[in-house]
């Protein structure tokens, strides 16, 4: 069967292949980076010579408008207030989504034009409303925003993020109210925890913070503030030296020295894993061991732990590994390593490593059933609390830990009141004791 003749009279890099309508860059466009695209309808479907003529002529048009913003020139200052004019009054992605998607491209390259940033960074603004959805893939998508996040914190947004989509995703950002917001972290308290609704809250604001951020800003204020959220208490939770020393000498016996390395430092200084593995040989070999906490840095709020002989002796051990690799400076080499896979610990890996340790060394019988509570996160706390019973100074506990003042007086008072109740009970033991010695008869 013949092809059929290609219409004439074409306009705006319309053209015709085997009888399929094609929009082709002019050289002035191909040379911004404007690619070509087939045009067919939301049906898949070629289109007819009208639809095909109507899509070609809105792509040079956009492309022309996003082509003069790019000058650096004062027509081109000119065009991105024409730009960002046009941006603005763009009817929403459901009024017609073919016809927005046959541009999407293009629309977005404009954005990122006036935002001064490479394409596709925040591609979801451009393809429809602006939802939850779409800002929870724009600012994962925005390697500036999510540079401002510690890399161990990355998963958990991710996870709370999920929340918000489950519960709001097709919801306008604009639209979200206050009271909205309070139920869903009601709800959330309710059926899963404080703790988790307190985070996922969180996880909200500082979504909703980029959303405020964005050029035209996506709303004027967040919702999420002033929600009335109640404080988590803590786990109470705390390692003892009958569960830490079986588990560390089962490790160390058992090929989970790295295992071992981080409890220890961690019962013994009171960093967090993510701090851990960021340690070198030479930072834990000194009197004392400075380090700015990966979930403070933006605050910078430093650490001071001294290096007690538990650490000191984890230290010299893995410096004998060292010397057996011939290492040249052992200094500068990752205390915490991940010796099955022969590379650096991870926040995640060596979770996963202690898990599995863990099971094992219950299942042997080598150590008390109640270590099966324990995590790596219950390290922090549990030192705090040593510290607090070896001398309860919060003036001398806070700089070894990291927290500020008023941070630390709450949580002294509200995760560790456990040592206030020992503290308690083994003073009325002592003073029945005393008493009965005394002559004092209790009647029965």
């Amino acid at each position: 069967m013949k092809t059929p003749a290609a219409p004439s009279n074409l306009r705006n890099g319309l053209k015709w292949r085997d009888g399929r309508p094609y929009w082709e860059p002019s050289p002035a466009n191909r040379a911004c980076g404007f690619k070509g695209m087939v045009l067919k309808t939301a049906a898949g479907e070629w289109m007819e010579r009208g639809a095909a003529t109507t899509a070609a002529d809105a792509r040079t048009l956009w492309a022309k408008i996003v082509r003069e913003a790019m000058q650096d020139t004062d027509a081109g200052g000119a065009a991105r207030i024409k730009l960002r004019a046009a941006l603005d009054r763009l009817p929403t992605f459901a009024a017609d989504p073919h016809a927005r998607s046959l541009v999407a491209d293009l629309i977005e390259r404009g954005r990122a034009v006036l935002e001064d940033r490479e394409p596709g960074l925040t591609a979801a603004t451009s393809r429809g409303d602006r939802t939850v959805d779409a800002m929870i893939e724009g600012f994962f998508n925005d390697a500036e925003a999510l540079n401002r996040i510690a890399r161990s914190s990355q998963r958990q947004y991710r996870i709370q993020s999920r929340k918000l989509s489950a519960r709001f995703g097709r919801d306008r950002v604009d639209a979200l109210t206050r009271p909205q917001l309070r139920a869903w972290y009601l709800e959330l308290q309710k059926s899963v925890s404080t703790t988790t609704a307190n985070a996922a809250i969180g996880v909200a604001g500082a979504l909703f913070r980029w959303a405020m951020w964005q050029d035209p800003a996506w709303i004027d204020a967040s919702p999420c503030t002033n929600l009335g959220l109640d404080q988590a208490e803590g786990r109470l939770v705390f390692w003892t030296f009958e569960e830490e020393q079986p588990f560390t000498a089962w490790c160390d016996a058992n090929g989970y020295s790295d295992v071992a390395d981080c409890v220890v430092t961690g019962l013994w200084t009171a960093a967090s894993p993510v701090d851990i593995c960021a340690a070198t040989v030479g930072d834990l070999s000194k009197s004392v061991w400075r380090y700015m906490r990966a979930k403070t840095k933006r605050k910078k709020q430093e650490a001071v732990p001294g290096i007690t002989d538990p650490v000191r002796q984890r230290v010299a051990r893995r410096r004998a590994e060292l010397a057996k690799s011939l290492v040249l400076n052992p200094d500068a080499m990752l205390f915490l390593w991940n010796h099955g896979l022969n590379r650096p610990h991870t926040s995640t890996s060596i979770r996963d490593r202690f898990t599995e340790a863990r099971a094992a060394a219950i299942a042997s019988g080598a150590v008390p059933a109640t270590l099966a509570d324990k995590k790596l996160q219950d390290m922090r706390d549990t030192c705090v609390t040593r510290l607090f019973a070896s001398d309860p100074n919060i003036d001398r506990i806070m700089p070894w830990t990291g927290h500020s003042r008023k941070s630390g007086e709450r949580i002294l008072r509200q995760h560790y009141l456990s040592l206030l109740d020992e503290g308690a009970i083994e003073s009325a033991e002592r003073l029945s004791g005393y008493a009965e010695r005394s002559g004092f008869k209790v009647a029965v």
